[in-house]
C-alpha cells in the first residue's frame, strides 16, 4: 500500500513487478484505520498479518528504533490447517 495516487502506484507496481495487488491510498484511509502513525507528513511503515477470517494475527508498527521481528517468527504465527 502506498499514499501515491493511482497512476503513480500503477507505475511502482509495474516497475517492481509485484505479484500481488498494490493499494493506492492517497487519503490515508487505511493507514488511519490501522493506526500506523505518521512522521514528517507521511504514514509510517507497518506490516499486518491478517488471517483468512479477517483477524489481525500480528502487527509491526515502525518506530525510530528498528525492532522488526524475524520473518520466521512472524510466519510461525500463521495457524496451520
Amino acid at each position: 500500500m502506498t499514499t501515491t495516487d493511482v497512476p503513480v502506484s500503477r507505475l511502482i507496481a509495474e516497475d517492481l513487478a509485484l505479484p500481488y495487488p498494490f493499494l493506492s491510498d492517497p487519503a490515508w484511509t487505511v493507514f488511519k484505520a490501522y493506526g500506523t502513525g505518521a512522521a514528517l507528513g507521511v504514514p509510517l511503515p507497518a506490516e499486518f498479518l491478517i488471517d483468512d477470517g479477517g483477524r489481525v494475527v500480528t502487527r509491526y508498527l515502525c518506530d525510530l528504533v528498528p525492532n522488526h521481528p524475524p520473518l520466521d517468527d512472524v510466519l510461525a504465527q500463521i495457524p496451520m490447517r
